[in-house]
């Protein structure tokens, strides 16, 4: 294990079952995955939840891990993905982003946060555009900025009303998917109000 001392012992030890080894193995990558997990979603409360909820994983499937193969990886990637369902769930979810967005923390009025929030959301969502097929960019340009609808755009791109369909599914979530995983718990959630 990562400048653990007697690392591997622990984590076989761990592995086995041994709360003790466990809990050295907590104390030891608390700290680091705490401020891993803040950076993206920014609530320090929902963090360390977040790191209660990787470290009970890792419990739960301690008999998977590979004592061969660095612990950290295993961890840190576990992690992330945590945090980036965590952050779809809440973003998909009405009653928790309300729920959410009463405990952000602002500074001053929150006007300075929320505009370097949108500049911020704004560049991503260009990023995420830019990325997109021509088609697609296309498709989405029509439906989503000119208001137009599935049938018009399919008229004028002379295309099925279906093949526009699918395009606007995959653009969707081709930007929700950037933008999750360039941007943060806040972004995410100014995401899931401006596009839906």
């Amino acid at each position: 294990m990562d400048s653990m001392p007697s690392g591997e012992e622990v984590l076989l030890r761990m592995i086995e079952g041994d709360e003790s080894a466990f809990t050295s193995i907590y104390r030891h990558y608390h700290p680091a995955l705490y401020i891993y997990l803040l950076r993206f979603c920014k609530i320090p409360s929902l963090a360390e939840d977040l790191v209660h909820d990787v470290f009970l994983k890792i419990w739960e499937i301690r008999h998977r891990i590979n004592p061969r193969l660095p612990f950290t990886g295993y961890l840190y990637r576990i992690a992330r993905n945590h945090a980036f369902k965590t952050i779809q769930r809440i973003a998909n979810d009405q009653a928790l982003r309300t729920q959410l967005l009463q405990h952000l923390p602002l500074t001053g009025s929150g006007q300075p946060e929320q505009l370097v929030r949108e500049k911020e959301y704004d560049r991503l969502f260009r990023e995420a555009l830019s990325r997109l097929t021509p088609q697609r960019l296309n498709v989405f340009r029509l439906c989503r900025q000119e208001g137009k609808s599935y049938d018009e755009a399919a008229a004028i791109l002379g295309i099925s009303r279906n093949a526009v369909k699918k395009h606007m599914v995959l653009s969707m979530r081709f930007i929700h998917n950037y933008i999750y995983r360039h941007g943060d718990l806040l972004l995410a959630l100014l995401l899931a109000g401006k596009i839906f």
